[in-house]
């Protein structure tokens, strides 16, 4: 009955510290969660107060480790998809000339195409004529 009582306490522990860690910030949950789950695995493997701290620590190191890793993937994932969303969009004040308004010229159509290291989407250039 005592080990059920312990279980049950280092569980309800372990959910009402998850509960207060912030939303997206996977390196405290990941402590949390493995503090209590270390806790309890010393608990039953030791039986002891030592064995319990010893597994408390020891599983929040390595709940921390983990959701720091968590955390700098998910930080890399939002730089690429913030990077492949920019895009290049010509001012809205450049409108194709016509007639007898500028220089000579027409607009075409550029493929987009990698520049410096970076991709530019498809757009429209003005290319001036010669007379």
């Amino acid at each position: 009955m005592k080990r059920v009582f312990y279980i049950l306490s280092f569980l309800m522990v372990t959910v009402i510290t998850v509960s207060c860690a912030s939303t997206g910030y996977n390196t405290q949950k990941g402590a949390a969660i493995g503090a209590g789950i270390g806790a309890i695995g010393g608990q039953i493997i030791g039986k002891n107060t030592a064995s319990t701290l010893i597994g408390s620590a020891v599983g929040a190191l390595g709940g921390a480790i983990a959701g720091n890793a968590i955390d700098q993937f998910e930080t890399n994932q939002r730089m690429v998809n913030t990077d492949r969303q920019r895009q290049y969009t010509p001012s809205s004040t450049t409108t194709p000339l016509t007639g007898m308004d500028g220089p000579p010229g027409q607009w075409v159509e550029v493929p987009g195409q990698w520049v410096a290291g970076k991709w530019v989407p498809a757009h429209k250039a003005w290319v001036p004529i010669n007379p």
